[in-house]
């Protein structure tokens, strides 16, 4: 039997740790660690909703709680917001980190903010529909359609759960201090039936990168709750 690895997975924009239950207990089953870990003022932490959110500060609490449990040789997992953390995280504490994973996401670059990233109509029509909460600029989540989930029971569970996200998020660029992956391993894990809009480019990118293991799976982008046995089984195959 393998030895049991740890894999901590961070949620994409409007999600908590809840997003990840699906793939956690099967990976669990597998014999492995897992830490879903739900950002500040987002999902199980919206009460936490504040100005001062912004990346920093997820990048900041997100390595607080690996050096809070002492995780290391940690398989890394960002879906598509959470990659982002996940590329910075990776940036600062590479040594913590056994291989870097990107579900559906983009590849961080410095200097530049995830709206200077994605295509621009896209973030015109998010632009209109900022609103305050908590005296914090936030994106409302998306209307149940757009989740590309196809049974409708869950698409509108998910919905349910879904917690505005703080705006600063996607229009503060980020700082790396190193090339993208900092030396680490890393695995690009892209879901193409559909291909989700926001992600046009980031899958030619990746998989053009030479140090990038590049893994397309025939699944919606929120394949965590969709599709999670796709998922678990791509994460179990990450090499050591």
């Amino acid at each position: 039997m393998n030895t049991p690895r740890t894999y901590v997975c961070l949620p994409g924009a409007w999600m908590g740790a809840w997003s990840w239950g699906f793939v956690a207990e099967r990976l669990k089953v597998a014999g492995h660690d897992v830490y879903a870990l739900p950002f500040p003022g987002v999902g199980e932490r919206a009460a936490e909703l504040s100005p001062a959110l912004d990346n920093d500060v997820f990048l900041a609490d997100t390595i607080a709680t690996l050096e809070k449990h002492d995780l290391r040789d940690v398989v890394l997992v960002g879906h598509s917001f959470g990659s982002l953390i996940a590329g910075l995280v990776t940036d600062r504490i590479p040594e913590r980190i056994a291989h870097l994973v990107i579900l559906d996401g983009g590849i961080p670059r410095d200097g530049q903010s995830i709206f200077g990233r994605i295509p621009q109509e896209i973030v015109a029509k998010r632009q209109k529909l900022v609103r305050i909460v908590n005296g914090t600029e936030v994106l409302p989540h998306a209307p149940v359609g757009s989740l590309i989930i196809d049974d409708p029971e869950l698409a509108a569970w998910t919905h349910r759960q879904l917690t505005p996200h703080p705006l600063a998020c996607y229009t503060k660029p980020i700082r790396l201090r190193h090339e993208a992956g900092n030396g680490r391993p890393m695995t690009y894990i892209a879901c193409t039936r559909p291909r989700y809009p926001v992600s046009v480019g980031n899958h030619e990118k990746a998989a053009a990168m030479p140090n990038v293991r590049f893994r397309p799976i025939e699944a919606g982008h929120n394949c965590i709750i969709s599709a999670p046995d796709l998922v678990a089984a791509e994460l179990l195959e990450i090499p050591r």
